[in-house]
């Protein structure tokens, strides 16, 4: 089966649909496992700049969603019941600090959660999510 989906798979969000995902305060992360199924969901934060949209595991690296994620790419956000097929791309290290500042911007009330989430351990297991 050949997808021609492939050569568009890296396009963005509209602002919409960034506002539309980034909400909720608390979504699922949904990741799949190599064999296609998919893993059970794991209720995450999530931030959003512009036209773009930013996860990071609270558990840094280690979290079994995140090594799924970075091991299938692929997976699916849930925000307010809807189901986004999603892929995920580690975010660079230019986009850090402007996640830092959405993650105190937006969550703000949890001073002392976000205060964990910009520490290294958090901060170097950041992806960028991008429509499937």
């Amino acid at each position: 089966m050949s997808s021609t989906q492939g050569v568009h798979a890296m396009a963005g969000w509209s602002e919409e649909q960034v506002a539309a995902i980034t909400n909720p305060q608390e979504v699922q992360v949904v990741t799949g496992r190599a064999d296609g199924s998919l893993r059970k969901p794991t209720i995450i934060w999530i931030v959003g700049d512009g036209d773009r949209i930013f996860i990071r595991s609270t558990n840094g690296r280690p979290a079994a969603w995140f090594t799924s994620a970075i091991t299938t790419g692929t997976g699916q956000i849930i925000a307010d019941g809807t189901a986004y097929d999603v892929k995920f791309v580690e975010a660079g290290d230019a986009d850090l600090p402007t996640v830092d500042s959405a993650y105190r911007t937006k969550y703000r009330q949890y001073p002392s959660i976000v205060d964990h989430l910009v520490e290294s351990g958090p901060r170097s297991a950041t992806l960028e999510v991008f429509p499937a």
